[in-house]
């Protein structure tokens, strides 16, 4: 990673309370995300001739924004005006150093505190409905006195941004394995693990400058998407605190295995993409994965629909999913995780340098999607 940035934490804001005080018991991610926002036009009928899916949901507000009905367009973006009155609320107790976990340590509080610039991403964020949510947190914050906070929207909301800042941080052994085989250019691939969808994408990687290469308006070769196997259920593990039934674990299992098999199959479709273009391919693969990660391929605190995917459960994800590869005879591949969270701000930071680097300062970044991420850093 470049010595311009330096992560700070992994910005794990999504159950803090005391953002509003209308909604004490109501959670960051409560008040700040693409359920908040579906929960909230759930509530108006106008938008139920917007079903996402036979349901009304955050997308559901974006398809009113974006239509011919006046009248749905002016209720969609009251409601992105208040998903973002919230969101800048957040940003505001946690800069003040209010709103925090019991359970931070002194030098976890202090991170949030005087922030330069708050980066806004996740499916939220894009195209028209981010503009206005981005425009929204900063008059909110001005009216705060927060004038000196910049809000950015960021330049890669979706899966994308997991995928590549997850090759990121594996892109120093990727390099150095390069350069013994004597290769100037080598294939990179990511994933990002999510409560929708898994993403993977392929990229190139020049091994002298230790760069990504451009491809023409992107930075990958391939790019793919799944459902997340099994998502009807993962509604059953809304709390991993709590004990589980035998059935439960049978099924928590079941889950664990199917995520680790789409996974692994993602890995050898865009292997065989790489091969198709003749570029060799790193045997490192980063993965994006919510939760706090440890170095030895542990998931730590893992969000709740990953059931029985944690350190706690004797589960060690980066080794399971490398038993899967191995299973599935893809060769040898070792696997590198790293927060969701962080993976998108160092994706936002890295590839927007021109228009992040001038401002040097600490940052936050926020993934508002189907829940609420992000990290803490200083460029």
């Amino acid at each position: 990673m470049s010595g311009f940035l330096k992560i700070l934490g992994d910005g794990q804001v999504w159950d803090v309370r005391g953002i509003s005080p209308e909604a004490p018991c109501e959670t960051f991610e409560d008040l700040f995300s693409g359920r908040a926002l579906g929960r909230m036009a759930q509530q108006r009928n106008i938008f139920s001739s917007f079903k996402d899916k036979g349901k009304v949901t955050g997308f559901s507000v974006t398809k009113a924004l974006l239509s011919n009905n006046k009248e749905a367009k002016k209720a969609a973006r009251l409601l992105i005006e208040g998903l973002a009155e919230n969101g800048a609320r957040g940003i505001a107790a946690l800069n003040n150093g209010k709103g925090l976990k019991k359970n931070w340590s002194s030098r976890e509080r202090s991170y949030w505190k005087g922030l330069d610039f708050v980066i806004i991403g996740g499916g939220v964020s894009e195209d028209l409905t981010g503009r206005i949510l981005v425009n929204s947190i900063k008059k909110y914050l001005s009216r705060e006195k927060l004038f000196d906070i910049e809000v950015l929207q960021a330049k890669f909301p979706g899966k994308e941004a997991g995928f590549m800042g997850a090759v990121i941080n594996t892109i120093e052994d990727v390099c150095r394995r390069a350069n013994k085989k004597r290769l100037r250019t080598i294939g990179a691939i990511g994933l990002d693990l999510g409560r929708e969808d898994i993403g993977v994408g392929l990229l190139a990687v020049d091994a002298v400058s230790k760069k990504l290469l451009k491809q023409k308006n992107n930075y990958w070769l391939f790019k793919y998407s799944v459902r997340t196997p099994y998502k009807k259920y993962l509604k059953n593990f809304m709390d991993s605190r709590q004990d589980y039934t035998a059935g439960e674990y049978k099924l928590g299992e079941r889950i664990r295995h199917a995520i680790l098999n789409r996974m692994a199959g993602l890995v050898i479709q865009a292997r065989k993409r790489a091969c198709s273009m003749g570029l060799a391919c790193a045997d490192r693969v980063g993965v994006a994965v919510p939760g706090s990660t440890s170095p030895d391929g542990y998931i730590i605190n893992s969000t709740d629909y990953l059931p029985f995917f944690r350190k706690q459960d004797g589960f060690n994800f980066a080794r399971n999913l490398e038993a899967s590869l191995a299973e599935k005879k893809a060769g040898e591949c070792h696997i590198h995780i790293i927060n969701d969270g962080i993976a998108a701000g160092i994706a936002n930071i890295y590839f927007d340098v021109s228009r992040v680097r001038d401002m040097r300062g600490k940052f936050a970044f926020l993934g508002v999607g189907s829940g609420l991420g992000g990290c803490l850093g200083v460029v």
